[in-house]
């Protein structure tokens, strides 16, 4: 979420000092402008997670099964069907044994990338709106880093909660974080491999691209405004009355 939305904050500041923003308006919409860039990196942020799916799907189906021993498949086996003291019987630890289980099976890897691919794209969209808003009212990175706080803050929130999460993933704290926005992409995906029902997965995600919807149009507002501004870093009084602007 960090990474890629910076890019798109990045890209914007870079065609804003060269002009091109200036350029590019003339034909298309700022609207349509944004939108462009955001999905163009999105793209780039699918395509790592699908390779990654794809070599742990690689590795957990057919590599790992070649290499472990005899007696640990069988464990895993047995971890498999429910068989705890089979599983114990093979010698091998039992956490580890699960952790095998989990990885070479495939139903399970894929039911996660899926999520994974869903959450990380409605949280890339959320948030690179609000990058790029950012972007575009200021001339410079460093101008940026007084209003890019407010966009972080929550992403590393997310981070804090999940550890807690991990402990007690059912927790009422655990559900809010898992369902508000800002830090659904981060908390619903420490809960998923618990076996969470399956609406709570469904709703996190309505929510997610519904609160998208509504960051791109009062990212769009800044951003017509701010592509033209130059010279001046606005305060955020001045970037929420961008915002009540009527075109």
């Amino acid at each position: 979420l960090l990474i890629y939305g910076s890019m798109v904050m990045q890209s914007v500041i870079e065609e804003k000092n060269n002009r091109v923003l200036e350029v590019m308006v003339s034909s298309v919409r700022p609207f349509d402008l944004m939108m462009g860039k955001i999905l163009g990196i999105a793209s780039v942020a699918v395509v790592q997670i699908v390779i990654w799916g794809v070599l742990i799907v690689g590795v957990g189906s057919f590599v790992m099964p070649q290499l472990m021993p005899a007696e640990a498949m069988a464990g895993v086996e047995a971890v498999r069907q429910g068989m705890p003291d089979a599983a114990a019987a093979s010698g091998m630890d039992t956490e580890m044994l699960q952790a095998v289980a989990a990885v070479t099976d495939l139903g399970y890897v894929v039911k996660i990338f899926v999520c994974l691919l869903l959450f990380v794209f409605g949280g890339y969209l959320l948030y690179s709106a609000m990058f790029a808003a950012v972007g575009s009212a200021v001339d410079n990175v460093q101008d940026a880093s007084q209003l890019q706080t407010p966009i972080t803050l929550p992403i590393i929130l997310a981070l804090l909660m999940m550890l807690a999460v991990i402990k007690d993933p059912n927790s009422p704290m655990a559900f809010w974080f898992s369902i508000i926005p800002f830090t659904s992409p981060v908390v619903m995906m420490a809960r998923i491999p618990y076996d969470i029902p399956l609406w709570e997965i469904a709703l996190s995600l309505a929510v997610l691209y519904g609160s998208f919807i509504g960051m791109v149009w009062f990212a769009a507002k800044i951003y017509r405004v701010g592509i033209f501004m130059y010279g001046k870093k606005p305060t955020l009084k001045e970037l929420v009355k961008w915002m009540r602007y009527k075109y």
